[in-house]
């Protein structure tokens, strides 16, 4: 065999892995796709139940934050950096333009968080999800003291709890 033949040998197996690789990346990116897809069927049919029932735009948020957590956790399992991702916009959003959170936006993080709680674990005991929930919020915002954490967190999941205990508008007419 000449070298020729070597070399066209060599850029045959260079195009083989080329085409593996694409069609790997292809898949991936379908994968992504698909999952995306059904987060915003989920946002979309929750938008609808709170139409229909006239519930709080807390629950939207909720699912949108838990969109924007797993498209990070999707770039970061695919190799991305946390520093090319930039900082997590649930800690970086503010509304009067500091680096720190305002009252409302730890709020209404608890809120979204302790609500994914208990979308995710709906049959777990009250006190399980304030803690999960706790453990949740204390990972986003590492710099407050723990202390004031779980005092954001209980009165956010009390809250929650006194209002799933009163009937909606709907229940009071029926």
């Amino acid at each position: 065999m000449s070298w020729v033949t070597y070399g066209l040998c060599i850029i045959v197996v260079l195009l083989i892995f080329l085409v593996i690789y694409q069609y790997l990346i292809q898949r991936a990116a379908l994968r992504i796709g698909e999952i995306l897809y059904v987060m915003t069927g989920n946002v979309r049919a929750k938008a609808a139940e709170v139409r229909r029932d006239g519930k709080d735009v807390e629950i939207i948020e909720a699912h949108l934050f838990d969109i924007a957590t797993s498209a990070r956790s999707i770039l970061r399992a695919l190799g991305r950096s946390e520093e090319s991702l930039g900082p997590d916009p649930s800690l970086t959003v503010s509304t009067n333009g500091s680096s720190r959170m305002s009252a409302d936006s730890l709020l209404r993080l608890a809120d979204n968080i302790f609500f994914s709680v208990s979308e995710e674990q709906p049959d777990a005991d009250f006190e399980d999800v304030q803690n999960a929930a706790l453990e949740r919020f204390l990972k986003k915002v590492p710099n407050m003291e723990a202390e004031a954490a779980r005092k954001i967190v209980n009165v956010v999941a009390h809250q929650t709890r006194k209002d799933s205990r009163q009937p909606s508008f709907a229940q009071a007419r029926a």
